[in-house]
């Protein structure tokens, strides 16, 4: 395929996406119609989804799977232990990253993404498709 017709298939996307946030935010997002307030709403939501390490942390529990806190630590490189754990109760109270308790000696933590922070990977691997395509 070549690049002309590779961006005419991402601003078909891009504008069927559009078409769908038109479509279903008064259902999703109750009382959030005004620009404003949903601008604001979504400034935040990119905070945290895209704030330092969530991206590499994304990255990571969507291509390892369940992973024990050490294991994402090591792979993150030079992150703290205080940071990282910040960043997971971050993305965990957006529902993004499941904690899951292992009963072993010592006890310990699996963390994984959830439903919709699988959702979310999906939907950002396009954008990054398209972004490395030109």
């Amino acid at each position: 395929m070549n690049s002309e017709e590779l961006e005419k298939r991402f601003r078909e996307f891009a504008n069927q996406a559009a078409s769908f946030t038109r479509q279903t935010i008064g259902s999703t997002v109750p009382g959030q119609k005004d620009r404003t307030t949903l601008a604001g709403s979504n400034l935040e939501i990119a905070r945290t989804v895209f704030g330092k390490w969530c991206i590499e942390i994304f990255v990571i529990l969507y291509e390892q799977g369940p992973i024990g806190f050490e294991k994402l630590r090591k792979d993150l490189g030079s992150i703290s232990p205080r940071v990282l754990s910040g960043k997971l109760k971050m993305m965990e109270s957006q529902a993004l990253v499941q904690r899951t308790l292992v009963d072993s000696r010592p006890p310990g933590a699996r963390y994984s993404l959830t439903e919709k922070g699988l959702t979310v990977a999906r939907l950002g691997e396009p954008v990054f498709l398209f972004l490395s395509s030109m």
